[in-house]
């Protein structure tokens, strides 16, 4: 064999290494775009971010207005919990809604349990950098709450 046949084998490797990559960003992209249409269904105009983690610059996933109220996102999806973002991923999506006047949240969806929008400051501090683990998921805003339309109110437990 010569030595075209090594690279191609080399060629192959690489392309099956990077095939994964790819499908985990399309996945991560559908999950982007459906929720651009749930903003979109919900009075915001909604845009995905160009170049979101492709950049040095700090830069969510998401941004969207509705002309009062300015997000931005962080999109996450899991089959379960707990979903762990290190501190520099929060960092600069904080850090871009300061400078932007957006209100940062990390958009979450969970298989079979549908979206939740968590505000970065009630995110669980790590040694790392945070999480969102079940009970922090269930107490998550829905769209209702993010649009404004609507307020979850927690009753606490008294014996």
């Amino acid at each position: 064999m010569n030595g075209d046949t090594k690279n191609n084998c080399k060629h192959r490797k690489n392309g099956k290494n990077n095939s994964k990559r790819v499908k985990r960003k399309n996945k991560g992209t559908k999950f982007e775009r459906e929720l651009i249409h749930i903003l979109w269904e919900n009075g915001f105009a909604a845009i995905r971010a160009a170049g979101s983690g492709a950049t040095s610059f700090p830069c969510p996933d998401i941004l969207a207005s509705n002309g009062k109220i300015v997000l931005a996102f962080e999109v996450k999806a899991r089959v379960s919990l707990p979903l762990y973002l290190t501190e520099q991923k929060v960092k600069e999506l904080v850090m871009f809604s300061n400078l932007f006047g957006a209100k940062p949240y990390i958009a979450l969806k969970v298989l079979r349990k549908g979206w939740r929008f968590i505000e970065v400051s009630r995110l669980i501090k790590t040694p790392k950098g945070y999480k969102v683990d079940e009970e922090l998921f269930a107490e998550g805003c829905d769209i209702n709450e993010v649009a404004g339309k609507s307020v979850q109110v927690r009753l606490k437990f008294v014996e």
